[in-house]
């Protein structure tokens, strides 16, 4: 994301002391080399980014990685076809990236129970995806939880 987003993202997530810090990519490939080298239980990602779009990157991450994804974008507000796209590619959730800093209760949230598996998509199952909850709390199962 821009480097403003990024400096409200840090300021929103770093005043919650039970997580680490964030690392930052400035791009597809920088996301990529960033999930090679480390383990990471969610991944913050925008749609619309320098280079590969985010529903592409979307795609990599499910296809390679156990890490949950939270889509932070404007683009991926409720009832919005990017967000059903998002959602149906394997997306744990959205949030309107718009709100992240006024509504940082409910963000932080959300990254909390999308973690630790307590997050229930009531989507997911009207978008034709039936047996995606337990997929979901299956690999909460497998993470690393926050304390």
């Amino acid at each position: 994301d821009s480097v403003t987003m990024r400096a409200m993202l840090d300021m929103v997530l770093n005043d919650q002391k039970v997580f680490s810090p964030p690392v930052h990519a400035a791009n597809a490939d920088e996301a990529m080399h960033q999930l090679w080298s480390r383990c990471f239980n969610i991944v913050l990602l925008d749609i619309n980014m320098p280079g590969m779009d985010g529903l592409t990157l979307l795609d990599h991450i499910v296809s390679s990685f156990s890490t949950h994804v939270i889509i932070l974008s404007s683009s991926a507000v409720r009832g919005s076809p990017v967000r059903a796209d998002a959602l149906r590619r394997g997306a744990s959730a959205c949030f309107d990236k718009a709100h992240c800093v006024r509504d940082s209760a409910r963000f932080v949230s959300l990254i909390r129970d999308v973690v630790g598996g307590k997050y229930v998509n009531d989507e997911i199952e009207n978008l034709g995806l039936p047996g995606m909850r337990a997929a979901v709390a299956a690999m909460a199962d497998q993470r690393v939880q926050f304390s």
